[in-house]
């Protein structure tokens, strides 16, 4: 049986790949601070004793509401600073899959440079990968500063009839769903090339007002645009992880999330 450590399994991704793991009958230690303070890994000791692979999914993250707040880039900063430091010494040996973002090639952010620090760690680390999971979605968040725009609109339709969308909808994403991403995941550890950074993406653009139109369709909210214009961050896929292609459109993905 394979002894899976996920560093962050409480998070949005985390969750739903424990789950995936235990499915498939993998053994699966889950290492969150939510769990309590032994469980910090800013500053506690992995469990490592016995483990066949770890996901480093830990991160001070959230949808660009909270990314992109000037109050809180000194938090991502020291938070993610200290994850890393205290992280990647402990995992030079055993396998290991780092889970970057597309964000990593937007170094006027600090989200982008600590995720590309978190590459180059990777490749550091004799048995790493990093992957860069793009526009990630699939279950309803509770509605805060953190939750993303996808799970906001959902959530908005569903308990009040209505989105209220803060921009004009034209900005454009590649949206993935958790369940694809988790069985890429799964895959990365085959991957011969080490030295790639992999993006896991649909290779698709929808524009954030195109979701807002679809979750209309099949709830009856009414949308109400905002006059913000918001941004397409424009960035080139790198190289697909190989062997591995989504299946969920956003349509199927959406009605998966509605229907929950």
């Amino acid at each position: 049986m394979i002894n899976n450590l996920v560093i962050g399994s409480s998070g949005f991704l985390g969750k739903r790949l424990c789950a995936i793991l235990n499915e498939k009958n993998q053994n699966v230690i889950e290492f969150d601070v939510k769990n309590g303070s032994n469980f910090d890994a800013r500053f506690s000791k992995l469990p490592l004793q016995g483990v066949d692979r770890v996901y480093f999914l830990a991160w001070d993250v959230g949808g660009s509401k909270y990314l992109y707040n000037n109050n809180t880039q000194i938090e991502q900063m020291e938070w993610n600073s200290m994850l890393m430091n205290n992280v990647f010494p402990q995992l030079n040996e055993i396998p290991l899959v780092f889970t970057s973002s597309q964000l990593s090639e937007k170094v006027d952010m600090v989200y982008g440079v600590q995720k590309k620090t978190g590459e180059i760690w990777t490749k550091l680390c004799k048995n790493g990968v990093s992957v860069r999971l793009w526009n990630l979605y699939g279950y309803v968040e509770e509605l805060n500063e953190r939750s993303h725009v996808v799970s906001d609109f959902v959530h908005q339709a569903k308990n009040n009839g209505t989105i209220n969308m803060l921009t004009t909808g034209k900005e454009e994403r590649q949206f993935i769903h958790i369940d694809d991403v988790c069985e890429a995941l799964l895959l990365s550890f085959d991957v011969k090339d080490k030295s790639q950074t992999y993006d896991i993406t649909t290779n698709n653009w929808t524009s954030v007002y195109d979701v807002a139109y679809i979750i209309q369709k099949y709830t009856n909210c009414e949308i109400k645009i905002g006059d913000v214009m918001g941004e397409t961050v424009l960035i080139e896929n790198k190289t697909l992880l190989p062997n591995w292609f989504p299946k969920i459109s956003i349509e199927e993905g959406l009605k998966l999330m509605i229907n929950k």
